[in-house]
């Protein structure tokens, strides 16, 4: 149980983070806001303080002990954050408050504290902003697949189709895969509620590593979807029809998400029996 006087050092070392970091949340919270691959991301933190408070009973028994080695994590997440608002960009920054967060921990609680919120701190992850420079250079690649396997899927189907590069010609109707379309907006939320999905329903901790490997392929093979339905339907190509289609995909893809368990459990089961 903590005395007055540590719930009141906690408090005043959460206001100091959240003031050093105000610029890069509020940057973090207009991209959540802004950008549709990012949308998840305001659900994200409502996520942690969840589980943080579903697994009080565990942590609240971990015995304090302040280490001054949450200093340099302190340092290290001060220096990234430097170098993100002198030009890097806002994923640094972002980066450097998640580790300044886990320094704050450390240093008042200990590490066997920031163990156990490990899974939190994880999470986390999802809710940073995109690197720019990884974007860039998986978008071009990513409409190539899109465009190839809703090639492939329309074909398929029966449905003839003309590809030239990332654009889809079906009787007459072209389809460009844009950057919008490249997957990106299923991956990363597909990603997040899977990993969610898979704590809630098994403790394993293997387990969330498998299944979001798992919603790597499977978010670009309903993207790809997706554009073959845009493909073949024009009146699915833009607006709301084309928006409904998505959550309907996205929907479908959750489903497919649920049964992964149950085979990852079985083959655990045969290699381990």
């Amino acid at each position: 149980m903590q005395r007055p006087n540590q719930n009141a050092v906690v408090a005043m070392a959460v206001l100091a983070l959240l003031a050093c970091y105000a610029s890069t949340l509020r940057g973090m919270f207009g991209q959540w806001t802004t950008d549709e691959d990012m949308g998840h991301g305001l659900m994200v933190p409502v996520v942690i303080l969840w589980i943080v408070w579903r697994e009080r009973g565990r942590w609240l028994r971990v015995p304090l002990e302040p280490s001054a080695w949450g200093l340099i994590l302190l340092l290290a997440g001060a220096a990234i954050h430097l170098a993100g608002t002198l030009g890097v960009g806002l994923f640094a920054s972002s980066l450097g408050f998640l580790i300044s967060a886990a320094g704050v921990v450390a240093c008042l609680g200990g590490f066997g504290l920031l163990g156990s919120w490990s899974f939190p701190f994880l999470l986390a992850l999802f809710m940073l902003p995109k690197l720019a420079i990884v974007y860039t250079q998986a978008t071009l690649p990513l409409q190539l697949v899109a465009s190839k396997l809703a090639a492939g899927i329309l074909t398929a189907s029966g449905i003839g189709v003309i590809r030239e590069g990332n654009i889809l010609d079906v009787h007459g109707h072209r389809v460009a895969v844009a950057e919008a379309c490249n997957g990106i907006r299923f991956l990363l939320p597909l990603g997040f509620v899977s990993v969610l999905f898979a704590y809630i329903l098994d403790p394993k901790p293997w387990m969330r590593v498998a299944v979001l490997a798992a919603t790597v392929p499977l978010a670009i093979l309903a993207n790809a979807f997706r554009v073959a339905a845009s493909a073949w339907q024009p009146a699915l190509d833009s607006g709301a029809p084309h928006l409904i289609l998505g959550c309907v995909i996205f929907a479908l893809s959750l489903t497919m998400v649920l049964p992964l368990r149950g085979v990852f459990n079985a083959v655990y089961g045969r290699f381990h029996a």
